[in-house]
């Protein structure tokens, strides 16, 4: 059973208890518990579950004219830059995206196909849930993440999506500054 670690369902779990009541309406029954329950960063919880949580918090956060779920890939990569993940934010070197993703996930493999300066192609293989959510979250995730190891003019666009039936997830990265790869 492919996991998520608590570090990326802490978050969503604070959201939908900031919405407690709305949240009991759209999670389906199977976890209605974490409401209640203490996550804890350390552990493993199942992909399923994450990915339930991750749809339900897309439900119950306001509607806003952004997408809501870069907007929770950036929250979750200040998050994690400023506290669990703070050695790497002075690193800039790609094995902090790798560190990153196999530090919160256990399945799947993140790798640079190309790379050129500034400019990166990162494919994502094997995740075992794949849904467009997940890969806008990613999408924030790596845009903030870079923001904050000091690159500038970063964009992150995800290109190919097995969630739309394609073989792997790709972005394409291109920044300006600081030298990455």
């Amino acid at each position: 059973m492919a996991r998520a670690k608590g570090t990326v369902v802490v978050g969503l779990v604070k959201a939908l208890r900031r919405h407690k009541d709305k949240s009991r309406t759209v999670l389906p029954e199977r976890l209605v518990k974490y409401l209640d329950e203490r996550i804890v960063v350390a552990s493993w919880y199942p992909l399923e579950d994450y990915v339930g949580l991750l749809k339900a918090v897309g439900k119950v956060l306001p509607n806003a004219d952004y997408n809501v779920y870069v907007e929770m890939g950036r929250a979750a990569a200040r998050d994690h830059m400023e506290g669990t993940y703070s050695r790497l934010k002075k690193t800039v070197n790609r094995q902090a995206a790798f560190t990153l993703l196999t530090s919160m996930y256990d399945t799947g493999e993140m790798k640079v196909l190309e790379r050129a300066p500034g400019r990166a192609l990162v494919e994502w293989t094997g995740f075992a849930l794949p849904t467009r959510e997940v890969c806008e979250t990613f999408t924030g995730y790596q845009a903030q993440r870079m923001e904050m190891q000091g690159f500038e003019e970063v964009t992150v666009r995800h290109t190919r999506c097995r969630a739309d039936g394609g073989t792997s997830c790709r972005w394409e990265l291109v920044w300006k500054g600081r030298s990455m790869l």
